[in-house]
């Protein structure tokens, strides 16, 4: 069933009620005068509704709005990255250009992190390749407000510099991100106009130092999370002891140990709700004419999940942390006494190590060997084709997006060429235990996804397709298992990933809340692509172009979607 027979179902049923029920006009209210929009980074729709009986703060009351625990990223490359992209422009990585955190760069012939733009700069990061939001291709919501009514505030806060750049746009009053050593930071068009951007957090940024050195160790917020305390055996002989306070983290191989003093990742979440009410606060969101947007993106949960996993005491008590600090961001809100619409999603999802999952009976779970893995394509694709060089490499690290190189190591001139070792790449790949899916860009390039197809149902090809953005991905695209990880186990620093296809890795929660808001539960599927047109609505403007989601009706804000000319699905 598609999206559009199940909501024709579900609107002559509503009809149906409504014409045997008179209803009385009412005054719809203005727009909001504040949208709060929040990302919990790897907040999964598994993660949110295993933890929803526990929540007792800012989450529990989110949770009492409208509520969608079937939202979808229907792309099949799920990173932080392309997460926000998609949740700031209602727009697929497709269209975005943004399709994963790296990618190799065939024409410069460089490694690109997504905010390598070599236009803006970072006030204090020093970077080769330049800092700001110019790879993304579309423009967002916050460009949308920005353009239909300029006065009105746009400011973006993260613990993640790619969060808070690709969710502020490109043309915010103010982008922030926590660099993790000496506070926040932000992007402009030079050295001085970045350090001028970042006058907002001045005071923040100036205490910063003493915080992080006063900074208490990771203990149970919530003693009950200690009963999930477990050793887990891990490949090699060794074991990752689950308790807090965690053991050192492992180190990078091949790299010496990071040095100074490092915060934990509840910290991250903790000094960027700080900054967030310091840009309420100090900026007066909320209380000019029109609409303010403040977007917050809180890193730690995805800190937590990649170097502990999900199902753990760690995981547990950052449930329980994040859930406190929304909390702390709604009761200063309510305090302002201003009409506010909240939303809260996710840029993508997340499993468990497959350690503990092997333990607890799923057979599937398990590692591949990158090294391996790429070795043996290398191999076939040299006999296939007869080259004397190893024609592929990983798209910066991540084995599962590869490029076909010449001898020198620089993208294959030869198209021909390159389009038999793709396709020898990827019959190999298919034969590999552990890879449940290969793809070439040519045959990316010309699938187009059925927009009106339910995001739960979308072929997985389709997921990849819109992924795809021909200048950026690269030549061949793999998807493993959903529960096999293409990465080595190093507790404390990476111990499970969530770049690929699988359900686990694109249901999301989406919620939106507001003060006086009926509860709803909605458990149709729906596409995170709908969360920037239905804000949008919400703010009474207009996206400036084209764009992959639809607005979702939420009633009670006084908001009604515009009516489509002809809908998409």
């Amino acid at each position: 069933m598609t999206r559009k027979s199940i909501a024709a179902a579900v609107s002559a049923v509503a009809l149906a009620a409504l014409s045997a029920t008179p209803v009385a006009a009412e005054e719809k209210p203005g727009p909001p005068k504040l949208v709060v929009l929040i990302s919990i980074d790897q907040f999964s729709a598994d993660l949110f509704n295993a933890s929803r009986g526990e929540f007792q703060d800012g989450l529990a009351r989110l949770a009492q709005g409208i509520v969608y625990s079937n939202g979808f990223h229907a792309q099949g490359v799920t990173e932080t990255c392309a997460g926000h992209a998609v949740i700031a422009s209602g727009r697929h990585p497709a269209a975005t250009g943004i399709i994963a955190n790296q990618w190799y760069d065939q024409r410069a012939g460089v490694d690109r992190y997504c905010t390598d733009d070599g236009i803006h700069v970072a006030a204090r990061a020093s970077r080769k390749l330049g800092t700001g939001p110019a790879m993304l291709e579309v423009s967002t919501l916050g460009d949308w407000l920005k353009a239909a009514s300029p006065a009105n505030r746009v400011f973006s806060v993260a613990g993640k510099d790619r969060s808070a750049i690709m969710m502020g746009g490109r043309h915010p009053d103010g982008a922030f991100w926590f660099d993790g050593k000496q506070g926040f930071d932000t992007w402009g068009a030079d050295a001085g106009d970045a350090q001028r951007r970042l006058a907002p957090l001045a005071k923040l940024n100036a205490g910063f130092a003493r915080r992080l050195k006063a900074a208490p160790a990771w203990t149970y917020r919530r003693e009950s999370c200690r009963v999930r305390e477990a050793v887990i055996p891990l490949p090699g002989g060794k074991s990752f002891h689950a308790h807090l306070p965690p053991d050192p983290p492992a180190a990078i191989p091949g790299q010496p140990p990071a040095s100074g003093p490092t915060p934990p990742p509840w910290f991250y979440d903790q000094i960027t709700i700080d900054a967030a009410i310091d840009l309420l606060d100090g900026q007066k969101l909320g209380r000019s004419p029109g609409t303010d947007l403040l977007a917050v993106g809180l890193s730690a949960t995805d800190m937590v999940g990649h170097a502990y996993g999900t199902q753990g005491p760690e995981m547990c008590d950052q449930m329980a942390r994040v859930d406190q600090e929304v909390g702390r961001l709604l009761k200063r809100i309510g305090e302002l006494k201003i009409p506010v619409l909240v939303a809260l999603t996710a840029d993508h999802g997340g499993g468990d190590l497959p350690e503990r999952l092997t333990a607890r009976g799923y057979r599937d779970a398990g590692r591949i060997d990158a090294a391996a893995l790429l070795a043996d394509l290398n191999a076939a694709a040299r006999t296939a084709t007869g080259v004397d060089w190893n024609p592929l490499r990983p798209a910066f690290f991540d084995p599962t997006q590869l490029v076909v190189v010449d001898a020198g190591g620089q993208s294959l001139a030869d198209t021909a060429l390159k389009n038999r070792i793709a396709e020898a790449t990827a019959a190999r790949a298919l034969t590999r235990p552990g890879i449940a899916g290969a793809w070439t860009a040519a045959q990316l390039h010309g699938r187009k996804p059925d927009p009106r197809q339910s995001p739960d149902l979308l072929p997985v090809a389709d997921r990849m397709a819109l992924s795809f953005y021909p200048a950026r991905s690269g030549d061949i695209l793999l998807a493993t298992d959903p529960l096999k990880i293409a990465a080595p186990s190093l507790p404390g620093l990476f111990m499970m990933g969530h770049s690929g296809p699988s359900d686990v890795n694109r249901r999301v929660p989406i919620l939106f809340w507001w003060p006086g808001v009926a509860h709803q539960e909605r458990a149709l599927p729906v596409q995170v692509v709908d969360v920037a047109p239905t804000l949008a609505a919400a703010m009474r403007v207009a996206p400036d172009g084209p764009v992959d989601g639809e607005c979702l009706e939420l009633g009670g804000t006084g908001t009604g979607c515009p009516v489509p000319a002809a809908s998409r699905r």
